[in-house]
């Protein structure tokens, strides 16, 4: 017999009253979010290290911060979005206290500007200012959310520290062209592919070259990781904007591995046309028919700082030949890549799968600050409070990343935002108090297969005072 169907199609027949004397919320599941920021002694850090209010009312360093990280995790792209939370009454509850007004968030963030550190900026070229206090404020509590993890998931010791810089067109009038055409910035990361976690940022105007800098910012990431009793194993993996002889010399020195892109020089193309066909090895045939071959050049490059007593360079070449009858969009049939190295023992194409890794690390970091977290829109026409804006969305990746591996099933550990946002954090509560305590009445099946799993793990935890 057939199903009698109970809806109409002209719409959804369903009538809607007040009458809720309890606080709902739409943002049950951010609880864990709450709780791991807490846990991990941000907050605390936020508070030490930061300097101190002079008015005693409002919110406090720390509780500034923690807004940010759950706007940014509730999927709020600017600063008006925090107005929709700061009206959320139950979301407030679980907080203890009601988000910042847009403008007080504005008004926050502009104190991590120093317009004494744009003193020398030319007019034209290049220009990366000192960072403030402040914005020093916010490393030292990135670097807090590195040690919480190291401390509480005990990763093991290898450490491959990915380097790159991302895009963020913008129409302010103060961003600058970038090599792309558009107006814009170009902030450079550190990310540690290992946990993806992200150890260092640096926010740029759009017209740095990524090149400038990159071993300072490496060096950055570095001193952010918790001493080892057994130290560290580092690689370091970048595209060509790292191939200079100064980077290479400096991760060589520290016994650092590494496998950067090299600029394809006339000397460097000559090695390779020199190559016989024998020399060439198969690596894969592409989805779509493009044929990939990679090969050993025999190439020591004539530079000034070049030590001709040294341990010369290892470099690979990558070819990749166009399927019959097809051309690259710019109308060649083969195009050529290379990498240098100085790791001479692992065999060549697992080398070069390895350096190729870094666009399932990096660049996966990218999409996640700028399409999942709110670093794809910056707030404010000073500098300052733009970089603030994007060290917030950095320690709010990272705190992301230590939920993950602390608190949730093995399906969600390698979950984006946008993921975990739609399966755990947008679960409808009410929020009541009992006796002083706030208690979130969720659905069962929440309770019992989402929420409650998290906070037993969190709370099983033995985390570290800040």
């Amino acid at each position: 017999m057939k199903r009698k169907e109970r809806f109409a199609p002209s719409g959804v027949e369903v009538e809607y009253v007040g009458g809720l004397n309890e606080e709902v919320t739409g943002h049950a599941g951010v609880s864990l979010v709450v709780e791991v920021v807490r846990r991990s002694g941000v907050l605390a850090v936020a508070d030490r290290v930061m300097p101190g209010k002079k008015n005693p009312k409002g919110l406090s360093q720390g509780q500034m911060v923690e807004s940010v990280v759950v706007h940014s995790t509730l999927g709020g792209e600017c600063m008006d979005d925090m107005q929709v939370l700061r009206q959320d009454r139950g979301l407030a509850a679980i907080l203890g206290y009601e988000m910042p007004a847009p403008s007080t968030l504005r008004s926050w963030l502009e104190q991590y500007h120093d317009e004494d550190a744009l003193t020398g900026r030319p007019q034209q070229g290049s220009f990366i200012p000192q960072e403030s206090p402040r914005l020093a404020g916010l490393a030292a509590i990135v670097a807090r959310s590195v040690r919480s993890y190291v401390a509480e998931v005990k990763p093991p010791r290898q450490v491959t520290l990915d380097v790159d810089a991302h895009l963020v067109e913008s129409s302010k009038r103060e961003a600058l062209p970038t090599y792309e055409g558009y107006r814009g910035f170009q902030p450079l990361v550190v990310v540690w592919a290992e946990t993806r976690l992200i150890l260092a940022d640096q926010f740029r105007d759009g017209n740095v070259p990524a090149s400038v800098g990159i071993a300072d910012l490496v060096d950055v990431a570095y001193a952010t990781l918790p001493a080892r009793a057994d130290g560290w194993e580092v690689r370091v993996r970048s595209d060509t904007a790292a191939y200079e002889e100064k980077n290479l010399a400096r991760w060589s020195a520290l016994g650092w591995k590494f496998a950067v892109g090299a600029d394809m020089s006339m000397q460097l193309r000559q090695a390779v046309d020199k190559l016989r066909i024998e020399d060439w090895r198969p690596w894969q045939v592409e989805p779509d028919g493009f044929v990939r071959e990679w090969a050993e050049v025999d190439f020591v490059p004539g530079r000034k700082a070049e030590r001709r007593d040294g341990q010369p360079y290892r470099y690979l070449a990558i070819r990749v030949r166009s399927p019959q009858g097809r051309l690259f969009s710019d109308g060649v049939g083969v195009k050529i890549f290379a990498v240098v190295t100085n790791d001479w023992e692992t065999p060549g194409r697992q080398l070069l799968e390895w350096q190729r890794g870094k666009a399932g690390t990096v660049e996966t970091a990218h999409r996640v600050l700028k399409d999942e977290l709110a670093a794809g829109v910056y707030p404010s026409a000073k500098f300052g409070a733009n970089a603030a804006w994007l060290r917030l969305q950095v320690l709010t990746s990272n705190l992301l990343t230590l939920l993950s591996a602390t608190a949730l099933d093995e399906d969600y550990r390698h979950a984006r935002p946008k993921r975990l946002r739609f399966a755990i954090f947008e679960h409808v509560g009410t929020v009541v108090s009992r006796t002083g305590q706030v208690v979130i009445k969720v659905i069962s099946r929440v309770l019992e297969e989402v929420i409650g799993p998290g906070l037993r793990r969190l709370r099983r935890l033995a985390w570290q005072a800040a």
